[in-house]
Formats: C-alpha cells, structure tokens, sequence
C-alpha cells in the first residue's frame, strides 16, 4: 500500500535493512512478488558520486556492497581491492589503471615517469619496467635512483673504447652520451663541444678518429693541421701544393666545415672574379687552372683558345 506522500506504509512501520537515513522508495529496486531479485535497471548508480562505468557495470551489487547499510561503503579502490603493489606506486591507482582493465596503457606509463622527471624516451621506451625496479616481487615498484651510472654502472667498467675507469670519466653518462638514442654510441649530444663545435663533415665522425687510442684526456689542437696534416695525407695526396705553395693561407680560406670539396677562395675576386659570369659553378675546379701549382696568372688564352 502507498501512501498519499508516494511513501510505502509497510516501509515507515518496519525497520529499513538499509538503514534509518535511507529514504528511496523500495520499489525503485525490488519487486513486489521477489525481494530478493534486484531489478537489473532500477536504481540508476551513475547519479551518485560514484558512476558505474567499465568492468564496475558487469559486476554484481554485492561485491561492493557488503552489508545492506549502502552509505557504509568507501570509494576508494582499497576498499575492494588489494594492493599488490604494497604501496610502492601510492593510493591513486586511477594514474595507471582505469575502469576497463587492470592492465596498464603504455601511455600511463611514459605520462608517470614524465611526471616523476624521468621520461621514457629513446631505448628507455621499450625497456621492460622490471629491469629497472628490482624486488623481490616483480609487482613492487620501489623508489629507485634516476642517474644512469645507478643502472649503467656494468657497462661504464667494460667499456674499453674508450676505457672509461682508466681515462677518468666521471658517471654523469649524459655528459656524452643522449638518453633519445637508441644505443650507447648515440654520442656527443650531451657532452659540451662549443669550444670545436661538431658540424657540417665533423658530425658524422666518430670520437675516436680524433681522440687517438682512447686517450680523452690530451689536448688536441683546434687547428685544421692538428688532424688534417700532410703527415696523415690527407691533403697532400689531392693537391701536393698544400705542403709548398698553398702552405701560406690558412685552410678556412678555402675550405669550411661543411666538406673539403667545398671551396671557396674570397682572396681570389680580388685579382680574377673566378666567382662571377660563368667561372662561377660547381664545374670550374681550382684544378681546371691550377696544375698544383700557384703559378698562375690571369691570361684567358691560358685557358681559351680562341683560334679555334
């Protein structure tokens, strides 16, 4: 029987199972033939605080609602799930899981370790997550230390090209090596270069090709002759006048960064404007007039033969 003030009269003589402050109607829940068949679409969870969504919408009432007392119920995950985590990863368990599954987005992962100043790029992105949280239970994840020589320090004592102990490498490894890099030999990005900047044909060299027999400790010339000498042969196999001749201008007169073949000799416009009309061209060589020699002087019949 329902009261004028839409109440049921059995309701207000009787004790609610659900408590005194539980006001909703029976009906909204049950059936009048079967109290204990819940009706599947009666009353609607998602107007509380606590909406059901994912894997919570398939579960029944009961596993969450221990006693009839409903409001006795706590929101937090604890309240119905045991931390496997023993507390490693904190009480948020919403910044790795979600309502769908328990198994953890990659996303969730880099956006964490982005948070926690350690982000997840270069071979750290595919590394497996216990090779770097060591417990006795592989579902711990402790705290650990974010310098690289803390998980590294194996490789900084066998590396021997160059033998990092025995040159006197300190174990800040990002003051040479990249972190974005796909291997250890992502080298130079971090280490501070600017007193020889490595550009243009430098970039592509690797440490040891000046840095001879791992010996980072010498100090080596800026000088393009501190490598570039006649001695190696690099210069005077192509152009024997490098060691007589040219041996009085300085290699940046000629040459840049950028590659050997690039040349480009200012001082010559001043005498013959190599550079303009149609001398100027990747087909006129220093060569096309220079038989390795300087001597040379600005005569087009040396070159032309108009005769002909």
């Amino acid at each position: 029987m329902i009261g004028l003030a839409g109440t049921s009269v059995f309701a207000s003589k009787f004790k609610s199972p659900h408590g005194d402050k539980f006001k909703l109607e029976c009906t909204t829940c049950h059936t009048i033939d079967n109290w204990i068949k819940i009706k599947p679409n009666g009353f609607n969870h998602n107007k509380t605080h606590f909406p059901l969504v994912g894997q919570h919408k398939t579960i029944s009432c009961k596993n969450c609602h221990k006693t009839l007392i409903f409001k006795e119920i706590k929101d937090q995950c604890s309240a119905c799930h045991t931390d496997i985590h023993e507390g490693t990863t904190g009480r948020d368990c919403a910044r790795c899981h979600t309502n769908n599954s328990w198994i953890v987005p990659n996303s969730n992962i880099r956006k964490i370790h982005q948070q926690q100043g350690f982000a997840l790029v270069g071979e750290h992105a595919s590394a497996d997550c216990n090779r770097c949280h060591t417990s006795a239970s592989n579902l711990r994840f402790n705290n650990i230390r974010t310098d690289c020589y803390s998980c590294h320090q194996f490789q900084y004592n066998l590396t021997n090209k160059p033998n990092h102990r025995l040159s006197g490498f300190g174990t800040d490894c990002e003051q040479c090596h990249s972190m974005v890099g796909r291997s250890w030999n992502s080298i130079g990005k971090g280490f501070n270069h600017s007193f020889f900047p490595i550009t243009g044909g430098h970039g592509t060299l690797t440490c040891d090709r000046c840095h001879r027999e791992n010996n980072y400790q010498q100090k080596l010339s800026p000088d393009c002759l501190g490598c570039h000498s006649g001695k190696q042969g690099e210069a005077a196999a192509i152009i024997p006048a490098h060691t007589t001749l040219m041996k009085k201008f300085a290699c940046s007169d000629c040459h840049n960064v950028s590659g050997f073949n690039n040349v480009k000799f200012q001082i010559h416009d001043s005498w013959f404007g190599i550079y303009s009309g149609k001398h100027k061209g990747e087909w006129t060589k220093c060569i096309d007039c220079h038989n390795n020699d300087l001597a040379f002087k600005a005569n087009c019949r040396k070159c032309h033969n108009f005769d002909k």
